[in-house]
């Protein structure tokens, strides 16, 4: 309940501008300016002449406005990017990129090859867990027709059970090995003509090949208490090479908790 009062507390500036904002623009009777006859209403009768000009409301609208603004980005913004616990991370190579031999069972004939399985970690830096995590892909850009993988969770590494919210504990390994693994892509190559991709969300019976091209994706992860990440991270085919897959912007935010503490 302490946070929440300071939540309250860090809250009145923004309703005193508010309000000041308001006085700006009504009046509880006539006068030259409303701030001239919020003045009077209050039991101020000799106001200033400057505060009895009319152009008097309009710079105490603007000025409550730009305060207003200013600690609104104060109090959200600037914490919210510096002192998230929670974010996401790729890296080259295993458990990132694992590779497996695979048959592609889809076909009339099974196809023999490799499959490669693009992951992102997710990263505590806290020391405390982060309880009932979900991680989903929000956005992929160039949507295939026959996708619906958009909003649904994604599977966890090894995951067998379909589990979409799990714990989150402190990553302490220096190479994030211990950090909680969520696969993204699945990519088969097989012969020439026979590769095929697809987006590992869950349910697994809305996963269906989408074709081999580049995309952009989006993937959101939220806590219980309200920490999230946010990556955008780009899937790219390369001729004679496995696909490429590129972390492209990360953003962390706090949650109630850290925020307001």
């Amino acid at each position: 309940m302490r946070v929440y009062w300071k939540w309250v507390i860090k809250t009145v500036p923004s309703l005193g501008l508010g309000l000041l904002m308001l006085a700006s623009t009504v009046t509880p009777r006539q006068a030259n300016s409303n701030v001239e006859a919020w003045l009077k209403y209050f039991g101020i009768e000799n106001v200033p002449l400057w505060l009895a000009s009319k152009s008097t409301d309009t710079w105490v609208f603007w000025i409550g406005l730009v305060g207003f603004c200013v600690w609104a980005i104060h109090l959200y913004m600037r914490p919210n990017l510096r002192s998230g616990k929670l974010s996401i991370m790729i890296r080259e190579g295993e458990p990132w990129v694992e590779a497996n031999p695979a048959v592609d069972q889809s076909q009339a004939v099974p196809i023999s090859g490799w499959l490669y399985t693009y992951r992102i970690a997710l990263i505590n830096s806290d020391d405390s867990t982060l309880r009932n995590v979900e991680v989903k892909l929000t956005s992929l850009e160039k949507e295939p027709k026959n996708s619906h993988a958009i909003g649904s969770h994604l599977k966890l590494r090894h995951d067998r059970d379909g589990r979409t919210n799990f714990n989150v504990h402190p990553t302490k390994d220096p190479q994030f090995m211990d950090a909680i693994f969520a696969d993204v892509f699945r990519f088969f190559l097989g012969p020439a003509g026979s590769s095929f991709l697809s987006v590992a969300s869950l349910p697994e019976d809305m996963n269906r090949h989408i074709p081999v091209d580049k995309y952009e994706v989006k993937i959101m992860a939220t806590s219980e208490s309200g920490e999230m990440a946010t990556a955008e991270l780009a899937f790219i085919p390369r001729p004679d090479q496995i696909p490429d897959f590129r972390l492209l912007k990360m953003q962390s935010f706090p949650g109630v908790t850290s925020s307001l503490s």
